[in-house]
C-alpha cells in the first residue's frame, strides 16, 4: 500500500468535526458549566436584592471612608498646630535666663508671654525639663489642676510610650484616672546657649482635645470611630478607654502608632448579614457539589474513551499496525483523535512496509549480484567449452547432446539475468522534483514516528529550488535518512531538513542532535550489512548511497559522538531559479 492510499474515511479527520458545537465534548462542558454558574449568579442576585437596602443603611461605604480621612486630617492639623506652638515657645529669646531665675525683674515680660501661651483651652500648661529629662519648671494654664502644677507627687513620664515625629516627642497617652484627666506631652529641645542645649520644653495637652475630633466623624448609628494608641488602649471621643465588644476595622494612621479604628455597633444588622452570607455560602457549596458531580460523570465517560486510545497506542507500539480504534457517532475531540490515530497507524504501516520491502530488495540485489558473479562466469566458460566440443564432435548423437547442454546453459544464464534484474532497483527516471513539496511530504510521513519518539521535525531553506532526479528515489532516500536521524535522537531532540542552491547543484541536509557516530564506524556505515544498531540489516545507508549515485548525486556524512550527525546530499538542479532567469533576461540585448 502506498503512502497516499489511506482510506477516504481517514484522510481528513477535521471534516468530521464540522457539526453543531453541541457535539463537542468541550462545548457540552462549557454549556453545562455556564448553565450551572448562571443559576448560581441568579440566586446570588436574588439574595443581594433582598438585603441590598439593609446593607446600604448599615454600611456607609465611600462616605464613611471620606469622613475617616477628614477626621484623621483634623487630628493631624490639631497636632501640627501644637507642634507650631511648641516650636515657637522653644525658640523664645531669653527662655534659658527665665528658667534660671523665674522671679528676676528682667524676666517678667517673658513670664507673662509664657502664661499667655499656656492659657489655651487645649493645654493644661507648659512643662520645662532639664538636660536629663527631669521636670524643672511648670506654667499652669486655665485648665490646670493637680500635679505637676500643685505638687509633682505621683506625676512622671516613666513607662509611657514615646513616638517621635518631626523632631517632637509625643509621650503618652496617660489614661484618665479617678479624679485625673487624660493627657499627652509633646516635647522638643529648646534652643541652647553657649554651653549647649539647656533642656526641653513640653506642651501638656488635654487628651480629650484630640479625641473630641472623633465626634464629628459619626455618619451612621451603626459605626463609631475610635482612636488606637501605641499603648494598645482604644479611646472613645471623650478620651476614655473602652472595652471592645464588637468588630474593629483599621482606618487611617494619624501618628506612628496612633490609628483610627472603626467599630460596628449594630449586632442585629450584622447578624442578618451573617445569616445572608451563610445562605450564600450554603447555596454556593450546593452548586459546586452539582458541578463536581457533573464533571465527575463526564470525566469518567471521557476516561473510558481515552483508555481506548491508550490501548490502541500500546497495540501499535507492540507492532500491531493493523489495529484500528472504534469510531463513535459523536464527532467530538476524542473521535477526531481516534481518526488521526487510525490515519497515523495507516501511514506508519505503509511507511514501514515500504522500508522493509526496500531492504528486502536490497538484500536480494546483493544476493543476485553474488549469484551473477559466482554463476555467470562459470556458465560462460561452460558454454564456450560446449560450443568448441560440438564443432569438433563427429558423432551426431554426441553433437546433439552437446547442443542440448548448450541450450541448458543459455537457460540458466537467463534465469540468473532475471534474478539479477528483479533484485536490483529500477533505473532512475529523472524529472524535475520540487524540493519544497518533497520535504513537506517526507516530514508528513515521518511525523507519526517523530511524535511517538518525542522528537521534533523542522524544515527550512529555499522553497523555489527543484532537483533533476527520480521522485520515488528521492522520497525513499529522505525517508530512510530521516528515520535513522529520528532513531538517533533522544526524547526532546530535533531533526532538521534544509535545502538550498550551490551553483548548479541543489543540496539537501538532514541534521540531528542525536548520539552521533564514532570516526571508526563512520568510515563503514555505507558498507552492506554493517550497522551500529541492535536491529536492522545494515543496508539502509547502502541503498541510499546507491540511489543517490543513480540520480547523479553524492552523499557525504559528518558526525561527532554526543553532538549529532549531518548528512548532505548534492544533486543536479532541474534548471535555473527565478532570480537567475531574471538576470539572464536583463543581460540579453
Amino acid at each position: 500500500m502506498s503512502s497516499g492510499s489511506a482510506p477516504a474515511s481517514f484522510r481528513n479527520p477535521v471534516r468530521h468535526l464540522r457539526r453543531p458545537r453541541m457535539s463537542s465534548i468541550v462545548g457540552r462542558y462549557v454549556v453545562v458549566t455556564v448553565s450551572v454558574f448562571a443559576l448560581a449568579l441568579v440566586s446570588v442576585g436574588m439574595l443581594y436584592d433582598r438585603f441590598a437596602n439593609e446593607l446600604e443603611t448599615t454600611l456607609v461605604g465611600e462616605r464613611q471612608s471620606a469622613q475617616e480621612a477628614a477626621t484623621a486630617n483634623r487630628m493631624v492639623v490639631f497636632l501640627e498646630n501644637m507642634q507650631t506652638l511648641l516650636a515657637k515657645i522653644s525658640n523664645y529669646p531669653g527662655l534659658n535666663a527665665f528658667l534660671a531665675s523665674p522671679d528676676a525683674r528682667g524676666n517678667a515680660d517673658i513670664a507673662a508671654l509664657l502664661r499667655l501661651e499656656a492659657d489655651v483651652p487645649d493645654l493644661y500648661g507648659l512643662l520645662f525639663f532639664d538636660a536629663q529629662g527631669r521636670l524643672r519648671q511648670t506654667i499652669a494654664g486655665q485648665a490646670a489642676s493637680g500635679p505637676p502644677y500643685h505638687g509633682a507627687s505621683g506625676w512622671n513620664l516613666d513607662g509611657l510610650p514615646v513616638v517621635l515625629k518631626d523632631g517632637v516627642e509625643i509621650i503618652g497617652p496617660a489614661l484618665p484616672q479617678p479624679g485625673r484627666a487624660g493627657w499627652i506631652v509633646m516635647r522638643r529641645p529648646m534652643r541652647g546657649g553657649e554651653s549647649g542645649p539647656a533642656g526641653s520644653v513640653g506642651l501638656h495637652v488635654r487628651l480629650a482635645s484630640l479625641t473630641e475630633q472623633l465626634e464629628k466623624s459619626s455618619t451612621s448609628p451603626a459605626v463609631r470611630m475610635l482612636l488606637g494608641t501605641p499603648s494598645g488602649a482604644i479611646l472613645d471621643a471623650t478620651g476614655r478607654p473602652i472595652g471592645v465588644g464588637h468588630e474593629l476595622a483599621p482606618g487611617p494612621e494619624v501618628l506612628p502608632g496612633w490609628q483610627l479604628m472603626r467599630e460596628w455597633r449594630a449586632p442585629e444588622w450584622m447578624a442578618s448579614l451573617r445569616s445572608a452570607r451563610a445562605g450564600l455560602y450554603a447555596g454556593g457549596a450546593a452548586i459546586m457539589f452539582m458541578v463536581v458531580a457533573l464533571f465527575v460523570h463526564l470525566g469518567l465517560r471521557m476516561r473510558r474513551r481515552v483508555n481506548q486510545l491508550v490501548e490502541g497506542a500500546d497495540a501499535v507500539a507492540s507492532g500491531n499496525f493493523t489495529y484500528r480504534l472504534p469510531l463513535s457517532r459523536d464527532a467530538d475531540e476524542i473521535n477526531a483523535v481516534s481518526l488521526a490515530f487510525n490515519t497515523m497507524a495507516e501511514q506508519v504501516k505503509d511507511l514501514l512496509d515500504r522500508t522493509v520491502r526496500t531492504e528486502k530488495m536490497a538484500v536480494l540485489g546483493e544476493f543476485a549480484t553474488g549469484v551473477a558473479h559466482e554463476v555467470r562466469n562459470p556458465l560462460a566458460t561452460m558454454k564456450t567449452t560446449v560450443q568448441t566440443l560440438s564443432r569438433d564432435e563427429p558423432d551426431p548423437d554426441r553433437r546433439e547432446l552437446l547442443l542440448d547442454l548448450e541450450s541448458e546453459v543459455d537457460r540458466l544464464n537467463r534465469v540468473v539475468n532475471d534474478l539479477l534484474t528483479y533484485g536490483r532497483p529500477h533505473p532512475a527516471a529523472c524529472a524535475s522534483v520540487g524540493v519544497r513539496s518533497l520535504l513537506r511530504r517526507v516530514t508528513r510521513l515521518l511525523k507519526p514516528a517523530a511524535v511517538e519518539r518525542g522528537v521534533n521535525i523542522a524544515s527550512t531553506g529555499d522553497s523555489s529550488v527543484s532537483v533533476l532526479a527520480d521522485e520515488d528515489h528521492m522520497q525513499q532516500i529522505l525517508v530512510n535518512l530521516g528515520l535513522n536521524a529520528l532513531q538517533a535522537c533522544a526524547r526532546g531532540g530535533t531533526v532538521r531538513f534544509r535545502s538550498g542552491r550551490a551553483g548548479s547543484r541543489i543540496f539537501i541536509e538532514i541534521a540531528d542532535d542525536g548520539v552521533g557516530i564514532s570516526p571508526e564506524d563512520l568510515a563503514r556505515v555505507t558498507e552492506p550489512f554493517f550497522t551500529t544498531k541492535s536491529t536492522g540489516s545494515g543496508l539502509g545507508l547502502t541503498i541510499c548511497q546507491q540511489m543517490v549515485e543513480a540520480n547523479g548525486g553524492t552523499m557525504t556524512m559528518d558526525s561527532m559522538l554526543g553532538v549529532g550527525t549531518l548528512i548532505r546530499l548534492s544533486l543536479p538542479a532541474a534548471g535555473p531559479d527565478k532570480s537567475e532567469e531574471q538576470q539572464e533576461k536583463v543581460a540579453m540585448p
